[in-house]
């Protein structure tokens, strides 16, 4: 009876340290893990920017009065000296029957291409009334055309005239390069999407590519290359974790996290 006593209250005490265990022993904590690798690697500030003719003329009137409907279209291409408009300062304009309606108007004034060059933007080509300096259409050349990105003044102190600019394509694997030109001397404040004043800067960059199938005013997203080198020790940013204000990750050490101190450079 004793014998059988003891082991009840043997496996009571075993059952009790099981329990006890259960309770305060320390939970295992999934965690994702990642491979360190040596490589190349580029340092980018990414925004949103856009394309624009690098010399847009834009024709404006030169006298208030009733401007006559424009017969060109987007994408004419017109000589110097083209008669785009005639605007007439003292309508209405008497015309005889038998003239010819695109008769030229003796009593209006003429407007004329300043230079050779394709028709990127007509403003309106209905007859109405302009005053004078309104613009009636612009002109450039397509195919000569240059990035614009605005980015953060704080990002643009680390960009450098003659940077490597990358334009993501998803018609091509690779991107379309550009070269930074000239980064702006005055900030702008522009206000974010989340109400917040931001002070941004334009960087302006060329295409080293004439064959880009890019128009005027495009979207384009662009990367500007800030710093790269070769062999260079990677991890995930996620990883690094503040410890003894030294910056810390864990290493996997048989089959065991073990904590780790390094010095991190990009």
């Amino acid at each position: 009876m004793d014998k059988k006593r003891a082991i009840y209250i043997g496996a009571a005490i075993l059952v009790a340290l099981l329990i006890l265990w259960g309770i305060f022993r320390e939970s295992p904590v999934g965690v994702e893990t990642a491979v360190s690798k040596r490589g190349h690697m580029t340092v980018t500030v990414d925004a949103e920017g856009k394309t624009r003719v690098r010399d847009k003329f834009t024709v404006t009137a030169p006298i208030s009065g009733m401007m006559a409907r424009i017969k060109l279209t987007e994408g004419d291409n017109i000589p110097r000296d083209f008669p785009i408009a005639e605007i007439d300062p003292n309508p209405p304009i008497p015309r005889t029957p038998a003239a010819p309606h695109d008769y030229p108007n003796p009593y209006a004034a003429r407007v004329f291409a300043p230079v050779s060059g394709k028709v990127l933007r007509v403003f309106d080509k209905s007859e109405r009334f302009v005053s004078a300096g309104a613009p009636i259409l612009e002109l450039g050349n397509p195919e000569n055309i240059e990035v614009l990105v605005d980015i953060l003044s704080t990002e643009a102190v680390h960009v450098r005239p003659g940077a490597t600019m990358l334009i993501d394509d998803e018609h091509d694997a690779a991107p379309i390069k550009a070269r930074v030109k000239l980064i702006e001397s005055q900030a702008v404040t522009k206000v974010s999407a989340l109400g917040v004043e931001e002070q941004r800067i334009n960087v302006i960059g060329d295409f080293l590519s004439k064959n880009v199938r890019f128009g005027d005013n495009f979207r384009v997203d662009v990367r500007i290359v800030v710093w790269e080198a070769d062999d260079v020790l990677t991890v995930p940013s996620s990883a690094l974790f503040r410890s003894n204000e030294e910056w810390n990750i864990f290493v996997v050490e048989g089959g065991k996290a073990r904590q780790r101190a390094i010095t991190i450079g990009h």
